[in-house]
């Protein structure tokens, strides 16, 4: 029997991310939307009619179509075949990643631990479309990508040369734990509320996959790369806030003391970003280079 050389498995996680990248976009349209994922089947936004199957194909179906409707005619958005572009190409990258980026096209995969990193990666690394996509917007992250998390990090665990399904399980329970317990703490002290049980929940799946340890590197480089953005940001939204109150003070006299507060609370929500991006984008990078940041750290900032 011939070995399958490696691009052509390359190929076949473009497409299989493609493909993701597609069933992501419903997730990101319908679910802020309370919309079910399976019902009603694909139809067009516009006139409701139903899409055919082949008109859905990733990428390929936009181009079919030209970038229009077949029915109505109205544009569709070019976002659809980029998104989906881009998970394919993710998908790619995980299986080339898990391979240590070889650069040997024709060999064989004959490792159970490549595939089981490869799948780890191929979860992490298109997770970070729709948890960011959606939680930015709606402060909302999917139960599809969370605690479908927890259980692709169980069907993962049962391929030889990854973790076991025993280590995935706690890495489930105290790493979503965990942060729970924290984010209790935290609202106790501050007296509001301090972490988002979906982020919990995102976290769990993220030790599911990678274990206890590497889920808590992951929060610690979470916390670190959302200070480094949400500090700044909260500063000019604060200097536009402030601005634009005083813009707005003199002609808030006829307003109503309801609008006044809808509007101070939008502008307060104006300034947050959410948690959630920031574990998404951290989870792949600390499972590639987790190790090596590692040593990096105790080689010349603890000096050891």
């Amino acid at each position: 029997m011939e070995e399958i050389p490696l691009w052509y498995h390359l190929a076949v996680f473009f497409v299989l991310g493609a493909c993701v990248g597609s069933f992501y976009n419903v997730i990101v349209y319908r679910m802020p939307r309370g919309i079910s994922l399976i019902n009603p089947p694909s139809h067009c936004p516009l006139c409701k009619k139903h899409i055919p199957l082949y008109y859905n194909l990733p990428i390929i179906g936009w181009l079919i179509l030209r970038g229009k409707s077949a029915c109505c005619k109205q544009p569709i958005s070019i976002i659809y075949p980029i998104g989906e572009s881009l998970c394919g190409l993710l998908g790619a990258l995980a299986l080339y990643a898990a391979t240590g980026f070889t650069t040997n096209f024709t060999a064989p995969v004959q490792s159970w631990e490549v595939w089981a990193d490869a799948l780890a990666l191929f979860w992490l690394l298109l997770g970070i479309y729709p948890v960011s996509a959606v939680d930015f917007k709606y402060k909302l992250i999917p139960d599809s990508i969370s605690v479908g998390g927890i259980v692709a990090g169980l069907v993962i665990s049962f391929i030889p040369g990854g973790m076991t399904p025993v280590e995935s399980i706690v890495g489930a329970v105290a790493a979503g734990g965990g942060l729970y317990l924290l984010g209790w703490v935290a609202t106790k002290v501050l007296n509001k509320a301090a972490m988002g049980f979906g982020d919990v929940k995102l976290l769990a799946g993220f030790g599911a996959i990678m274990g206890v340890t590497r889920a808590v590197e992951v929060l610690v480089v979470a916390s670190i790369l959302g200070i480094l953005i949400m500090v700044p940001y909260a500063k000019i939204s604060e200097r536009r806030a402030a601005k634009k109150a005083a813009g707005k003070q003199a002609t808030q006299g006829g307003a109503s003391k309801s609008q006044v507060q809808n509007d101070d609370e939008s502008e307060e929500g104006a300034g947050q970003i959410p948690f959630g991006p920031f574990l998404a984008v951290a989870a792949p990078f600390m499972y590639l280079w987790g190790d090596a940041l590692k040593e990096f750290y105790l080689k010349f900032v603890v000096g050891e």
